[in-house]
């Protein structure tokens, strides 16, 4: 990863943004060079309003970009917008602006935009409507450490990912705690792992229902996300999440969806929607409806594989090459 680097993948904190950036970066060989975003308020502010402006950065972060200007701009969701339009017009136009997510801009203003079914991305030639996000999980060969960990608890693995609230969606500590439960009632294992969003609540609650040596809780990165959902006999995912349950589809192991409930702000959200009222809210709900419909999974009683029928990574690393060609 160099100055010479032909593509910039613009970073911000979200682990899960992050990681689709990197292995879509990492699918295409191309050299990139990652560059972390830190923003002042003005990021608040819609893209439509900002245009192509470097402003909504801290001092340090606009201080990292600059000559000599990549090929291929990679970015994902809003707030990074502006900076990419700022650096296409920086760089004279050479620079190709690659989006995932919901850019809440026009398609048009891109060269691809590559998204999922819970953004309301109008469809255009410049975008690709993949049913699942970009997997986040690459092969990884476990360590004598993880194959210790994991051999320790009796078949089968029943991994219980657990994401957290959302604007619109609120996961129940007592809801979790039931699902550990009856997940633990079947035998074998379950292997509870936490993420960013996860609130001690939820944690606790999760624990106490798992109070015993044959499970397992994972709250930081051992053992490594990847080796847990190879080892895995089962994975149940909280739909809040379309990242987690991605790779837990990709997986090819049976999946099971544990759906959250509307916070008091999605109730809101949601009555105003069904007026005919316009509200530019990201619809989780659309993509894990997609995926039980499709039959990608199942519940948490009767978790379901399936064939997925197409590679959502191949698919949008193709998609690029074939811009940066033309």
């Amino acid at each position: 990863m160099t100055d010479q680097a032909r593509v910039w993948v613009l970073v911000g904190e979200r682990t899960g943004d992050k990681n689709q950036l990197f292995r879509l970066a990492d699918e295409l060989g191309l050299p990139f060079r990652t560059i972390g975003l830190d923003y002042n308020a003005l990021h608040l502010l819609p893209p439509r309003f900002l245009g192509a402006t470097l402003a909504t950065l801290d001092e340090a972060s606009r201080a990292r970009i600059g000559p000599p200007w990549p090929d291929l701009v990679l970015g994902i969701g809003f707030r990074s917008v502006p900076v990419a339009l700022a650096i296409r017009e920086l760089s004279g136009g050479k620079a190709k602006l690659v989006r995932l997510g919901n850019p809440r801009l026009d398609p048009e203003n891109f060269d691809l935009v590559i998204t999922t079914p819970q953004y309301a991305v109008r469809s255009a030639p410049n975008v690709l409507r993949l049913p699942l996000g970009i997997n986040t999980a690459p092969r990884l060969e476990p360590t004598r450490e993880e194959e210790e960990w994991l051999a320790k608890l009796p078949r089968p693995h029943r991994l219980l990912l657990i994401g957290g609230d959302t604007f619109m969606w609120a996961l129940r500590p007592k809801a979790l705690s039931n699902a550990a439960s009856n997940l633990a009632a079947k035998g074998g294992s379950v292997i509870a792992v936490s993420s960013a969003r996860t609130s001690k609540a939820m944690e606790e609650a999760v624990a106490q229902a798992l109070n015993g040596k044959q499970h397992g809780f994972v709250k930081g990165r051992f053992p490594r996300y990847p080796i847990l959902l190879q080892d895995a006999d089962e994975i149940h995912v909280t739909a809040d999440s379309a990242a987690m349950t991605s790779d837990a589809v990709a997986s090819g192991k049976p999946v099971g969806l544990l759906l959250p409930d509307k916070s008091a702000t999605g109730q809101l959200f949601y009555r105003l929607a069904e007026t005919g009222l316009r509200v530019p809210v990201r619809d989780i709900r659309r993509f894990w409806t997609g995926v039980l419909e499709k039959g990608l999974a199942g519940s948490l009683d009767e978790p379901r594989s399936a064939k997925l029928g197409c590679d959502p990574l191949g698919e949008a690393a193709a998609a690029v090459r074939a811009l940066l060609a033309r």
